[in-house]
């Protein structure tokens, strides 16, 4: 399963069939467009590379895409978002909802974007309080 395009999965129920003048350009991008590289798979192993901006409305191809996987029976998992430009804390649920369920999980190359969320993120962690402790 790979791909290389950005059109929406979903179009617009107000652009009337054959309307072009909405349509985007290949290549064209746009707030919020996700491309999926790559995706390669190797025994029960799934590597996915990704482009593009990740929020909460371009992740749901990606959520799609790794419950089918989970399906199907991948308990592995590679992403590489070194050609991510941004991203915010929808790619953390997506990649959650992997390994949430004993499957795992390994982040490989990642661009500054992603790097600067994941320390976000570690902070975070690291500043909450202990499980059943209320603030």
């Amino acid at each position: 399963m790979s791909t290389a395009s950005i059109l929406p999965i979903l179009t617009d129920p107000n652009t009337a069939v054959g309307d072009t003048d909405g349509a985007k350009e290949p290549g064209a991008k746009t707030p919020g467009d996700i491309i999926i590289r790559s995706c390669t798979t190797i025994d029960r192993a799934l590597r996915i590379e990704l482009q593009g901006e990740i929020d909460h409305y371009s992740t749901g191809p990606l959520r799609a895409m790794l419950a089918s996987a989970a399906a199907l029976g991948y308990v592995h998992l590679s992403v590489d978002t070194r050609h991510v430009v941004f991203a915010d804390s929808a790619l953390l649920n997506a990649l959650d909802c992997w390994s949430r369920r004993q499957r795992r999980l390994r982040l490989g190359s990642h661009s500054p974007v992603v790097q600067r969320l994941l320390d976000a993120a570690r902070a975070v962690r690291r500043a909450a309080p202990p499980k059943g402790v209320r603030v």
